[in-house]
């Protein structure tokens, strides 16, 4: 909700000094669905409380993912029942282009605050985290007063911080000898199947005459005992003509993913298999093996083998442990907030978030986490521009030859919105250059008619 700081605002003032003399009031100018009203020389505006929404019978009202609300015309048949229900009757119908459809509904474009010269204008949520919850409740009471309707409470977001503990590989540390991925009881570290010597020295810590080293062997002093040849995990190592040697190439390689113990995989389990205790616990008794588990990982590091699901993490440090670098550590992670200048604010995070826990205050350009999030990093996988922690650095982009975007011109508004949020300037009122176009969603997202359509295919880079 966008509320007026009351006693900042001049919205019609008459005075022989004001620059907005004879002009209508810039929030209401620029507001795109005419979502702004005056009482008593005041700016008031939709609470988007979401009403218009549940009582929608062609389910034509939606919420965004700013907070807002946008009206699906394809669906709407303008019956009105969104006015009649409306606690501050704001909502009314028009009819244009021979189409009856609803205005004055808010789709938190932040535009109003932005335009208003006073800064009058401002976002609860912003309000939230300055601990400034009663300037909320004052302003709705106004509204109550000068309206005569009554007002429930606006449900509030709990943004209290979360936490999480999970492994880290520090990737500059890590000499890419994946020894960690190899001694993983869960079989958490990824890649696996790997097919090269990866210099893990496994070799020469089972040997008994020190006489192999990262698959080199010593062959004056080497008894064929053959425990190097069991123990190497890539099956480099052979008997050929009563000797050991490595028959695979050698090469260095970086763990790409892991587990991070967001206990998304559990949330989903039907079977009670999968539980979260601190740490990640697994019941394979339990297991149905349904795979579940396996689509939801949004590191893609679950899988069936011998007939159980492996690929949880239970912290059980064997690869911090066995690190010969010291590259793996325990780390405790919390979203709250984010507030970067990179972000381009096109709400990808809340797109592919499965817990729907992310806002995007655009008013603050701030990315907000609510109690549902479980830092499953879902959204930093998916992020354009890197600006969300990534605890592995797994990343996925679109796919562009599988992916496509366009606008519904029969029901643009030609409001402009997406001219204003686009990062690349690709798209004028609803006309996209998809040459520049990097899918990012930030037309799509803002739309407060839904008149852009975005489909998406993501590959792992």
């Amino acid at each position: 909700m966008i509320i007026t700081l009351l006693d900042k605002c001049r919205s019609l003032e008459k005075c022989e000094n004001c620059p907005l003399l004879g002009k209508t009031s810039k929030c209401k100018e620029v507001c795109p669905t005419e979502a702004i009203f005056y009482i008593n020389n005041k700016s008031f505006t939709c609470l988007t409380c979401g009403i218009c929404a549940k009582v929608c019978p062609n389910k034509a009202i939606k919420k965004n993912k700013f907070g807002g609300y946008y009206v699906d015309r394809k669906r709407c048949n303008g019956c009105g029942i969104c006015a009649e229900n409306c606690p501050i009757k704001i909502i009314r119908i028009v009819e244009r282009d021979g189409k009856k459809f609803p205005i004055g509904i808010c789709c938190m474009c932040g535009l109003c605050i932005e335009a208003c010269p006073f800064n009058a204008r401002v976002s609860s949520y912003e309000l939230m985290f300055k601990k400034k919850e009663g300037l909320v409740e004052r302003y709705l009471k106004v509204l109550e007063s000068l309206t005569k309707n009554k007002i429930f409470k606006i449900r509030e977001i709990k943004l209290s911080e979360r936490k999480r503990k999970s492994i880290k590989i520090d990737l500059d540390k890590c000499i890419g000898c994946l020894k960690c991925s190899y001694l993983c009881p869960r079989y958490t570290i990824m890649p696996r199947n790997v097919n090269y010597c990866t210099y893990c020295n496994l070799c020469k810590e089972v040997c008994p005459k020190d006489c192999i080293e990262n698959g080199e062997v010593n062959e004056e002093k080497c008894v064929l005992c053959l425990r190097c040849v069991r123990v190497c995990p890539t099956n480099a190592l052979k008997v050929e003509n009563f000797k050991i040697k490595k028959v695979k190439e050698s090469k260095k390689i970086k763990p790409v993913r892991y587990c991070i113990n967001c206990s998304l995989c559990a949330e989903v389990c039907k079977s009670g298999a999968l539980k979260l205790e601190d740490l990640l616990l697994y019941s394979p008794d339990l297991c149905w093996k349904c795979g579940a588990c396996i689509e939801i990982c949004p590191n893609e590091v679950r899988f069936i083998e011998n007939d159980r699901v492996d690929g949880a993490c239970s912290l059980c440090e064997v690869c911090i442990n066995n690190c010969p670098v010291g590259a793996i550590k325990i780390e405790e992670i919390s979203f709250k907030k984010i507030k970067d200048e990179n972000c381009i604010l096109c709400g990808t995070c809340f797109n592919v978030c499965p817990k729907e826990a992310i806002i995007i205050d655009r008013s603050n350009r701030e990315i907000i986490f609510t109690d549902n999030c479980i830092l499953c990093e879902n959204c930093s996988i998916h992020c354009p521009r890197d600006i969300i922690p990534n605890t592995t650095g797994y990343k996925k982009v679109v796919d562009r030859e599988n992916s496509f975007i366009r606008v519904d011109m029969d029901v643009c508004i030609k409001c402009g919105l997406c001219n204003k949020v686009c990062p690349n300037e690709c798209i004028d009122y609803g006309v996209i250059d998809i040459k520049k176009c990097e899918f990012c969603g930030a037309c799509y997202n803002i739309c407060p008619t839904k008149a852009i359509y975005l489909y998406r295919k993501w590959k792992a880079l």
